[in-house]
């Protein structure tokens, strides 16, 4: 199945480079003469972050080019999509955007937190609203961004306070933290300090390792970590799994902890690295927004898992182990939200990119299984901050969440 995913990856990638297209490889869309709603697509469909990027971009697309049409349309307009693929080289950001731009989009979708920040304030200029994954620190007040998640920061201070409220052993508990060599570990780092500084005795701080885009061989990290009780994070993909089976190997007895760019979108890289020895996936954690997969009551997940028995049953184990179609489901409920909004305020005819800002800016909702209620401020566009532990089951072969929430103190801005 990840070679079948690859292969979409590929496809959609040059499809970009010959034509804007209108959709990923999927379920396929629709026509008609309706208005179009032109949205575009920033992100890495090839490089580290894709085998959990490409899925979840094509959920969040078919929720709105095939689930909705059959079962709620959207009043009045139908919903085109159309790509560039950034390959997770921040060099292509920015023209990316122009590019997209260039192709008369309304709106655009940037999963990447990094790309969204060095695209700056030309989206004000441009009067293009963006829908983001994960928000930014510096960002939180941009009235033309709307973030589905908290930033970075709030990861790592979640990650600290679960720690701290389930070290049970002698003395402080050691702890250090593995990322790259990129912006988005040193937020995580900021999100982890935040919780240093108010705490200063509650742990042993071991350090911060990073390694380049691409690393798998961590023996020098590993070195200087193995003896920590906590290991934080925040790499991804083949980095991550590497990293993984190379410290259980030398001995790591103490438990792994990512945030939503590591275990979630690629456990199943973990357990293939792993796939000799299952038994040592032990204390393994992540922390997250979301309802997950067993929490099978709540109609988001429900709606999820309909989806993937109806249009990818041959990959429904692989993706259930993952977050990607939740992450892009959710995605798609924010885009529904405000293309409804903006059909609503101005008529069908006449959206664009203001409209549906303004109906971004005026969204509040309530979606079970998340803690928050999804509304942004004038100084918060993130819709989700509180978070909950996932722990690895192994006996089970899944993750379950825990019951205690977290509602990140030190990095969520006052009302």
């Amino acid at each position: 199945m990840k070679q079948k995913r690859l292969v979409l990856a590929i496809a959609v990638f040059l499809g970009v480079l010959l034509v804007a297209l209108p959709a990923l490889p999927g379920c396929g869309g629709g026509g008609g003469g309706e208005p179009v709603i032109k949205i575009g697509v920033l992100a890495d469909f090839t490089g580290t972050a894709a085998f959990a990027m490409q899925p979840t971009m094509q959920a969040m697309e078919d929720y709105l080019r095939v689930v909705l049409p059959e079962k709620d349309p959207l009043p009045g307009v139908r919903v085109e999509f159309t790509h560039f693929n950034t390959e997770l080289d921040y060099s292509k950001s920015i023209p990316g955007y122009l590019a997209l731009k260039g192709r008369g989009v309304d709106m655009m979708v940037i999963p990447n937190a990094q790309d969204r920040e060095l695209i700056g304030d030309r989206l004000a200029q441009d009067k293009i609203p963006v829908l983001s994954s994960q928000g930014l620190a510096s960002m939180l007040d941009s009235e033309w961004s709307v973030c589905s998640v908290s930033p970075v920061q709030s990861q790592g201070e979640v990650e600290m306070r679960f720690i701290m409220d389930n070290w049970d052993g002698e003395g402080s508990p050691k702890v250090g933290h593995l990322g790259f060599s990129l912006e988005s570990s040193d937020y995580h780092q900021e999100g982890i300090q935040s919780v240093l500084d108010e705490y200063p005795d509650q742990f042993t701080w071991v350090g911060f390792e990073r390694g380049t885009i691409g690393k798998v061989t961590w023996a020098s990290e590993v070195g200087r970590l193995k003896d920590c009780d906590y290991i934080i994070m925040s790499v991804a993909g083949p980095m991550l799994s590497s990293f993984v089976s190379q410290a259980r190997a030398a001995g790591y007895t103490g438990a792994f902890i990512t945030g939503m760019e590591g275990f979630p979108g690629f456990w199943d890289l973990v357990t293939d690295a792993m796939k000799g020895s299952p038994e040592q996936l032990y204390d393994c954690y992540y922390v997250a927004w979301w309802p997950w997969w067993n929490e099978e009551d709540v109609p988001l997940i429900q709606d999820c898992k309909e989806y993937v028995d109806t249009y990818h049953a041959d990959e429904a184990d692989e993706l259930m182990r993952s977050s990607s179609v939740i992450s892009g489901w959710s995605l798609g409920l924010v885009l529904e939200a405000a293309i409804r909004g903006a059909v609503e305020a101005v008529g069908a005819e006449n959206v664009d990119g203001v409209a549906l800002k303004n109906a971004i800016r005026e969204m509040d909702m309530e979606v079970e299984g998340y803690a928050d209620r999804w509304h942004v401020t004038e100084t918060n566009n993130c819709l989700s901050w509180s978070q909950r532990v996932f722990e690895w089951n192994i006996s089970e072969n899944a993750w379950f969440p825990q019951d205690t929430v977290y509602v990140p103190e030190l990095t969520k801005p006052a009302e």
